[in-house]
């Protein structure tokens, strides 16, 4: 999909045009002979989390789809986190609401276009739109629920009271069901129109961080579902009573689609991207990039490479400040640049499962998927660094593949989610830890902690 920037700051997808792409990419999927052949049960979704837009009561998007990355409404956020301290946020909704919290865009869009905000049924993110698009009702899951800082933990529901304090019109809020919950037949003028069964079941699905981690197989304790994307993100199954602590650490805690209930979800913004960045700068393959890392020697390279610091225009708010590189000399080869960085991003991951580990959430495995688990040199690293195993899944597109399970889960093919991913998810490569390599990142993982 485009995305336009009308103005420094802005990041917006128009919606027409989003579901123009799924009306076609539906249309083009069920003309497949396979499908034709082996008819559908039920459809669910994996959508981005945060992002929401009007919509009118007639199902027709009324304004564009504001992006995480958009800088607009900091002050608005401000109103709303000032409410509560940080640890009353964080004990109540598992985050402290930010910019991107649906609630705050939609008091953006309150403050800033009232005669928008007047003709609004709803603020929808994708999941409950498409939801309303092929069933008639817009059903919000647990997990995307869980990004409003209007949603309780304790109920699976809205909150009566932060609905009140934070002045948002309770109508504005879709219905909230459960993870792989049945919302209903698919609407038959719309199965008529895209070739569809008329009894296709529409189920509630995931954010995509969790539909990718049921993807994954990391839906039980001590299995984390890392993406090697454009961001380097994670999710791990965690029961209720995480410490306050964690919320120092930039986590939050979400509703999750595993036997658990609750998943954290830890988000670095310089992942793949700051990969790909560092090879279009420096003309380098991605063959000739696996080529040099073979050849590269066992510990760490001699640039220094703070990953952490490099601000890219889709990481707005994260607090980057700017690119820092030691060790540079005369001798440095491109690789070298690029290793160093690729070090810099697995070395932060391991000191993210080592600080859990301190919390008293342990991990024994890690699943990865995402573009940049096709190299190997970086995913035994990862290993290497982290002392756990690191297993790499056989499946491109883990999220929708999660979706398809919940699909599966909510139409009664599947007893439970960890049943159905013991039965489908499998794993193509798998990387076990070399303490003596690891050893020798130490140094460097020190100087990362330190910084």
């Amino acid at each position: 999909m485009p995305v336009y920037r009308p103005h420094p700051g802005h990041s917006e997808i128009d919606v027409n045009e989003s579901r123009e792409a799924f009306h076609s990419a539906l249309v083009e999927l069920t003309a497949s002979p396979r499908v034709k052949k082996d008819r559908p049960v039920a459809i669910s979704f994996s959508s981005s989390g945060r992002e929401v837009f009007p919509v009118s009561a007639d199902g027709t998007p009324i304004g564009r789809c504001l992006m995480t990355a958009d800088t607009r409404g900091d002050d608005v956020a401000a109103g709303t986190a000032a409410r509560r301290s940080p640890e009353e946020w964080f004990r109540l909704t598992g985050h402290v609401p930010r910019r991107m919290d649906p609630v705050n865009r939609a008091l953006w869009w309150r403050k800033t276009q009232p005669e928008v905000a007047a003709r609004t049924r709803w603020f929808m993110n994708w999941h409950e739109f498409y939801a309303l698009l092929l069933s008639g009702r817009p059903v919000v899951d647990w997990s995307d629920a869980g990004a409003w800082a209007s949603y309780d933990f304790a109920s699976g529901g809205w909150s009566a009271e932060r609905i009140a304090e934070t002045e948002i019109d309770a109508q504005w809020l879709p219905e909230v069901q459960p993870n792989a919950t049945p919302i209903g037949p698919i609407l038959p003028a719309i199965a008529k129109e895209l070739g569809l069964p008329s009894d296709v079941l529409i189920v509630t699905g995931a954010w995509d961080a969790f539909a990718a981690a049921v993807g994954a197989g990391g839906v039980d304790p001590g299995v984390v579902a890392l993406t090697c994307g454009t961001w380097h993100s994670f999710t791990v199954p965690v029961r209720t009573g995480w410490p306050d602590e964690l919320m120092k650490e930039g986590i939050n805690v979400c509703p999750h689609p595993g036997p658990t209930g609750f998943g954290i979800l830890a988000t670095n913004p310089n992942g793949m991207s700051v990969i790909a960045w560092a090879c279009d700068l420096m003309k380098v393959s991605i063959p000739d990039l696996e080529q040099g890392l073979a050849s590269a020697g066992r510990g760490p390279a001699a640039v220094f490479a703070d990953a952490a610091l490099i601000p890219l225009p889709h990481a707005s708010g994260s607090g980057a400040q700017g690119a820092t590189f030691q060790g540079v000399t005369l001798a440095t080869t491109r690789i070298d640049v690029i290793r160093a960085l690729l070090e810099s991003i697995a070395c932060e991951f391991s000191l993210a499962i080592e600080r859990l580990r301190r919390h008293g959430i342990e991990s024994s495995m890690v699943r990865a998927t995402g573009g940049g688990s096709k190299l190997d040199w970086w995913l035994q690293l990862h290993a290497d660094v982290c002392d756990i195993p690191f297993e790499v899944v056989a499946q491109e597109e883990p999220g929708a593949f999660g979706a398809a399970i919940l699909a599966g889960l909510g139409a009664g093919v599947f007893p439970s989610v960890s049943e159905a991913v013991a039965q489908l998810v499998a794993v193509s490569r798998r990387f076990e830890p070399d303490a003596e390599r690891g050893a020798m990142y130490e140094p460097l993982r020190k100087r990362l902690a330190a910084r």
